[in-house]
């Protein structure tokens, strides 16, 4: 069984999930990612559905970015943000972009932590604080692409996701550092910054053929 089934095995009891996840081994170590609260600066922090409340920070309020799964358990003190978009690439997330990047900021010139979640701390989530990067932490898409990645390696913003943060980038840089670019390998369009992954992936195939 895949990864995405067990999720959807037990979407419709999310906070229960993580506690059941020793009865499928069929979750690898390179999913464990999904079940990790991941510490992106100070002051913010990304997971998915599964791993809210399941953090030593002391968060403070927590921008919900899945609005088909039912609200998690919270104690009255945090201040909680749900951004009503789903995960697909037409829908309008960077709306939401300067919006939760300055709640976050805001929060943390309070001394406080923003958590941002969807349903696997993978798209909608990654998106957002993809945003509050480039806005906030003087880094342009590809150089937050890479940095994010680097912490939560399961990061895969959707298409559409890709094509509005490239927008949101030229706000603050006069040269776009993501481009949506057609890859042999994969045979469609991808974001640039996954071309040396297909280029990897050709090289171990063809490696593979030859041996």
């Amino acid at each position: 069984m895949k990864t995405e089934e067990i999720f959807q095995e037990n979407v419709k009891k999310p906070w229960q999930f993580f506690s059941s996840t020793k009865n499928h081994p069929q979750i690898s170590s390179n999913s464990s990612q999904l079940f990790e609260v991941t510490e992106v600066c100070p002051g913010l922090l990304l997971c998915g559905a599964t791993m809210v409340g399941r953090t030593n920070h002391p968060v403070t309020c927590i921008v919900n970015a899945a609005p088909e799964l039912p609200d998690p358990p919270l104690a009255d003190t945090i201040k909680t943000v749900k951004i009503h978009i789903l995960d697909s690439a037409t829908e309008p997330l960077d709306s939401y972009f300067d919006q939760v990047a300055d709640l976050v900021q805001k929060i943390k010139d309070e001394g406080g932590c923003t958590l941002i979640h969807c349903v696997a701390g993978v798209s909608r989530s990654a998106s957002l604080c993809l945003a509050y990067l480039i806005k906030y932490n003087q880094m342009n898409f590809h150089q937050a692409f890479h940095y994010l990645r680097s912490l939560r390696p399961c990061i895969r913003p959707n298409l559409g996701f890709f094509k509005q943060l490239i927008n949101y980038e030229k706000r603050f840089y006069a040269e776009s550092s993501v481009e949506i670019v057609y890859n042999a390998a994969a045979q469609t369009y991808i974001p640039s910054v996954y071309e040396e992954d297909y280029s990897n992936m050709l090289t171990y195939q063809r490696y593979c053929g030859r041996h």
